[in-house]
């Protein structure tokens, strides 16, 4: 049975999981809400909010949530209990990174705040570029020799900063590689690749 991702036109807070089912095969509907109609749709979802994944009689909001779900069912969790506590450690830290990202781009000054941001980027990313160097040297995922969800929520992350500023992981070589070579997968190639990704913007405001 196909899980049902209900989300805007916009790569925002479900580009993840997109990812992550399109690179493992997962069969993934998706009914997508026009801005327009969100009001009147708003307060049937359990907390008001998207994106929500339906599976079956199951309907599970928040994107972290609904990323572990699917990773707890497909593999993509770690091979231990050791494995699942250091994803869900680096998970936290891009969500925190993500939401700062959110906030600049929301910022009632956005030129003025993208600025700021961009100088400081590297400075954000210095703490993530160094412990990914400790698995493997930064030559594959995040934790363990497996992929997992958190590899997909933070090579999405760190497309947001390339869209912000091309240059923008040039300081940080082992993120940067790591990026390339999720980008590289096959099927998530493939989706990039595709008009409709391309034309989609990263925020429901348009800026990014």
């Amino acid at each position: 049975m196909p899980y049902n991702l209900i989300y805007f036109a916009v790569r925002g807070r479900a580009q993840s999981i997109r990812y992550l089912a399109a690179d493992q095969g997962i069969e993934l509907l998706e009914e997508i809400i026009p801005m327009n109609e969100w009001e009147s749709f708003k307060n049937k979802q359990p907390f008001g909010q998207l994106p929500v994944l339906l599976d079956g009689d199951l309907e599970l909001a928040q994107s972290n949530a609904i990323l572990r779900h699917i990773a707890r069912q497909h593999g993509l969790y770690g091979s231990s209990e050791r494995e699942k506590a250091l994803i869900d450690m680096v998970n936290d830290q891009q969500q925190d990174i993500r939401e700062s990202y959110y906030r600049m781009i929301y910022d009632s000054d956005f030129e003025k705040a993208k600025a700021i941001y961009i100088e400081n980027l590297p400075n954000l990313l210095a703490s993530l570029e160094i412990y990914f160097g400790k698995n493997k040297g930064g030559s594959a995922f995040f934790v363990g020799d497996q992929i997992s969800f958190v590899d997909y929520n933070v090579f999405d992350l760190l497309d947001c900063f390339l869209v912000l500023s091309s240059s923008s992981l040039d300081s940080l070589p082992l993120l940067k590689g790591f990026h390339s070579r999720m980008a590289s997968r096959q099927k998530i190639a493939e989706l990039r690749a595709t008009e409709a990704f391309q034309n989609m913007k990263i925020c429901g405001n348009g800026k990014q």
